[in-house]
């Protein structure tokens, strides 16, 4: 499947569009700390209610067909703090988690600088592993699944549609470029709490799509 942006404004309207709402979780202390956070399961700061008020008032309107978020803690903790009324509508799914680290989670860049195998697979991370982490193409294939079984399935659900995924910063920015032509996946700079629409419409046996301002909301 390719994705590709929408070219001809004015061709003629799919019936198959989605209106998706990418949140990264809110701040940790690793966040804090610069360390690399994939699979440990750690919550968010004390304050992060007040970091997050802003996002909780753009969300409090609004209304979902669909929310999504990922298994682990800080995004559980992250939709109770914007949206506690929609906890017993969303689905946990662990194909949302970050990519995993291996053995350098909770390690910063200062810390693995002088790892050579550090530095190969910051210079290449398609081709190298971290240390008992995840290879980019298991990652690549486990939010791929999510996307064609929840996002570009005809099937899953009614012509238009409004989802909600609560996820984080790696996720988030390889579904931007999975969703979006011409987008790479350090083109999207993500900060902890930020909220990013994207519109998908069907053309043909392609979905086009386009970033949108958020809290916009179409459809």
């Amino acid at each position: 499947m390719v994705i590709k942006e929408l070219e001809q404004l004015g061709s003629k309207q799919s019936p198959y569009k989605r209106s998706i709402v990418l949140i990264r979780h809110g701040t940790t202390q690793w966040n804090v700390e610069k360390k690399y956070l994939g699979h440990t399961d750690m919550g968010l700061l004390p304050d992060a209610q007040e970091e997050l008020v802003q996002l909780r008032e753009q969300c409090r309107e609004l209304t979902w067909n669909t929310v999504y978020c990922s298994d682990l803690l800080r995004c559980r903790q992250t939709l109770a703090h914007i949206a506690p009324q929609l906890i017993e509508q969303a689905k946990f799914d662990s194909r949302l988690r970050e990519n995993h680290f291996g053995q350098w989670e909770g390690l910063n860049y200062e810390q693995l600088k002088d790892n050579l195998l550090y530095r190969d697979w910051i210079d290449d991370p398609h081709k190298v592993t971290p240390p008992e982490g995840e290879a980019w193409q298991t990652f690549a294939e486990r939010v791929d699944s999510f996307l064609y079984e929840q996002i570009w399935s005809e099937h899953s659900h009614e012509n238009s549609h409004k989802t909600l995924i609560v996820t984080h910063g790696g996720v988030i920015r390889y579904m931007m470029s999975r969703l979006i032509h011409g987008v790479g996946f350090w083109d999207t700079h993500v900060i902890p709490g930020q909220a990013i629409q994207i519109d998908l419409e069907k053309q043909g046996d392609h979905w086009l799509g386009r970033r949108m301002d958020f809290p916009y909301i179409g459809l």
